[in-house]
């Protein structure tokens, strides 16, 4: 009894964890990204989070112009002054694309629709400005970032200022870029807010304005509610050994972004602890594991009612179709 009694606890305080995370992002739902998980990644499995952020590098959004021989492309402005000619596609086609969803979803007037239009010259021209005045350093960004790549690829070697050199330089490589990026998303937030300023009061009422769904946003939605249905589900005893098995799996992400293993770099701040190879994640998902191979669910929870709702309904319908069958 005294078994069964500290199983059920312990399937209550896994359940209390799950729970009060997904809680807390669906609380803080501005303040939660799945991103800086991805992007923190260590070890052998780091490549694969990576590649879960979409242009993570920025080589997409701050593509410039080359020529045949993959050199830049020079214009001169009207003072004459040369710069490197850059597309900005990424953010000029998702800006005309919210210029027409605005007017379509909100039915601007022939006024309306040239104030838009002017707001979205301004910030397109913005755009291009500001790749003028920043050009050439992101250009020699990306040459540093594809020395960094070849240094990356050629190894370590095993030797230990290899890896902290390697994992030094990325995040300072991503955190100049993320500088450029966040300048210019801050650009296209102010080109929202004057969208937003075209409309009139009854406009506004209808909504706010239209949001694309990124993958971002599917990551950020999918861990928040997984891990809240999974908390609630082992709070509840309700299947239960499905919701053991999707924490422990999480737990398995977790475990592969941050792999608490000596070899690899940077180690774990002494604040968390120390481990070896055997952290507080690794235990919780043994003990989710060990609680998926029991009945836990059915002592003090709801799948005992769901378990013989269902083998009543099994053994009736077998209990009619044998009975069929003797008739016949």
């Amino acid at each position: 009894m005294a078994t069964v009694v500290l199983l059920v606890a312990l399937r209550l305080c896994l359940g209390c964890h799950f729970l009060y995370e997904g809680v807390w992002k669906i609380k803080n739902a501005d303040k939660f990204s799945a991103e800086p998980f991805l992007t923190m990644a260590k070890g052998p499995a780091a490549p694969l989070f990576y590649a879960m952020v979409p242009d993570l590098d920025g080589r997409e959004r701050l593509k410039w112009e080359k020529d045949e021989n993959g050199d830049p492309v020079w214009d001169k402005d009207e003072r004459g002054n040369p710069f490197i000619v850059f597309k900005g596609e990424s953010y000029t086609t998702a800006w005309g694309q919210l210029l027409q969803d605005v007017i379509a979803q909100y039915g601007l007037d022939d006024e309306q629709k040239a104030a838009a239009a002017d707001a979205y010259k301004v910030y397109a021209d913005g755009l291009q400005q500001y790749f003028r005045e920043n050009g050439e350093d992101i250009v020699a960004h990306f040459g540093s970032l594809d020395r960094f790549e070849a240094m990356k690829a050629a190894g370590t070697d095993g030797a230990d200022y290899k890896k902290k050199r390697i994992w030094d330089e990325q995040q300072e490589l991503r955190g100049e870029v993320g500088q450029w990026l966040g300048a210019i998303d801050k650009m296209g937030e102010d080109y929202r807010s004057a969208l937003w300023q075209v409309l009139t009061d009854e406009q506004r009422a209808q909504g706010d304005l239209p949001t694309p769904f990124t993958f971002g946003d599917f990551l950020d939605f999918a861990v928040t509610y997984s891990l809240t249905a999974i908390g609630f589900c082992l709070i509840l005893g309700l299947c239960t050994r499905f919701a053991c098995l999707g924490g422990a799996a999480f737990l398995v992400s977790v475990l592969l972004t941050q792999p608490p293993w000596p070899t690899i770099y940077p180690p774990a701040p002494p604040v968390v602890g120390h481990s070896l190879v055997i952290d507080k994640n690794f235990v919780e998902m043994v003990a989710l594991l060990a609680l998926a191979a029991t009945a836990v669910g059915r002592w003090g929870g709801l799948d005992y009612f769901v378990e013989n709702w269902a083998i009543d309904r099994f053994n009736a319908f077998k209990e009619k179709k044998q009975t069929k069958a003797g008739g016949k």
